[in-house]
């Protein structure tokens, strides 16, 4: 449902209400663990509805942009915004942690009720950043402080500051989390793992490039991990060697070949991709490539792995002129195309679209 402004200046967003700055307050909507349920509200803070913008045009500038950065608790921060507005600019620029903290304090001490603005207020005015953090039960030492500081503003999400915390308790975790430049999700699922991953460099390459093309580090770090634990070997015996994903990569298809698995990289694909003004065709180069658009194209192209290592089908992403994933098989020495199917497999691709793809094969004989 798109947001909706109402004559009172009211927006209006599935279930939720908002009344606008800087009166602003959820209307109509519960909380949750003393935190409101405000799952549109980003939409409404960043979104390019026309209603959606009108609705923000009074909130200054420099407080909209911090907010619109924020993952989560944009009530929360917006509330905090509205009553004290130079301690939030202050200490979002500090530390988006812990304003993250300080705008939700009372979901960590489980309050029986959410405290008013004016207790709000004292207890912002009174507190410095290390006494919240021991008020809302957490680590109040300076290398947590600015270990919280590491975290971008982006990956400031609760649950993630808390895992945070109870990774700080273990020293050799703690040891780990110090010398990092900067603490993402990607780190701290790491350190959530059972047993651990305390590689530093792997740490450093998920904190720095947590994805490479169509693979993401904590898909491929884990898959590798729970192989080898399968195998009953060590889960991660790679401490300080893998340092780019040239290296990631290369580990993982040298022991997926070790198990007689199939590789994680097909062989280079018989026809090469595509891209001008009729057509774009991409190659799927790898098994990784292959599921994701199984999953967004709904079919069963996934199921093909053994057969385009076997170097009998050959599987690509058609871009243009319509979405749709494109099958080809070898037939002695030639290529033909078996199928290419628009997602859920509802129909095959237009009579001008095949008549490209043909085309596009038959250049390539003639090459």
């Amino acid at each position: 449902m798109y947001p909706r402004l109402l004559e009172n200046g009211v927006i209006q967003v599935d279930y939720e209400n908002y009344a606008p700055w800087p009166a602003f307050r959820p209307l109509g909507s519960n909380r949750i663990g003393g935190l409101w349920r405000a799952h549109f509200l980003k939409e409404v803070l960043c979104g390019d509805n026309l209603d959606s913008a009108a609705w923000r045009e009074s909130i200054p500038p420099h407080i909209l942009r911090s907010l619109s950065r924020a993952p989560e608790c944009h009530a929360e921060l917006l509330e905090m915004a509205q009553v004290a507005p130079n301690y939030y600019l202050q200490i979002v620029a500090m530390n988006p942690a812990v304003a993250l903290l300080a705008a939700t304090y009372w979901h960590f001490r489980q309050l029986r009720r959410v405290p008013s603005f004016d207790e709000r207020m004292t207890l912002w005015e009174n507190l410095d950043p290390r006494d919240l953090l021991n008020y809302t039960r957490f680590p109040s030492s300076k290398s947590f402080l600015r270990a919280l500081a590491k975290i971008p503003v982006e990956n400031a999400y609760l649950h993630r500051i808390e895992r945070l915390r109870d990774a700080w308790a273990i020293p050799e975790k703690r040891r780990l989390l110090q010398h990092l430049p900067v603490i993402t999700g990607e780190n701290i699922w790491l350190l959530s793992c059972y047993p651990p991953i305390l590689d530093p460099a792997i740490h450093r390459l998920a904190a720095e490039f947590p994805h490479f093309g169509e693979y993401a580090i904590l898909e491929m770090v884990g898959d590798l991990a729970n192989r080898r634990e399968m195998e009953c070997l060590t889960h991660w015996p790679y401490r300080n060697q893998i340092h780019s994903w040239s290296q990631l990569l290369i580990a993982y298809n040298k022991f997926l070949l070790k198990t007689n698995c199939l590789p994680e990289n097909f062989p280079e694909s018989p026809i090469s991709g595509t891209s001008d003004e009729e057509l774009e065709i991409i190659p799927l180069k790898s098994r990784t490539a292959l599921r994701q658009e199984a999953a967004e194209m709904q079919n069963c192209t996934e199921h093909y792995s053994d057969s385009i290592c076997q170097g009998k089908h050959y599987a690509y992403k058609l871009q243009r002129p319509e979405r749709a994933t494109l099958l080809i098989k070898r037939q002695f020495r030639h290529w033909l195309i078996e199928e290419a199917m628009i997602q859920d497999n509802e129909r095959e691709v237009r009579g001008k679209t095949m008549r490209l793809l043909c085309r596009w094969i038959r250049r390539t004989r003639e090459n």
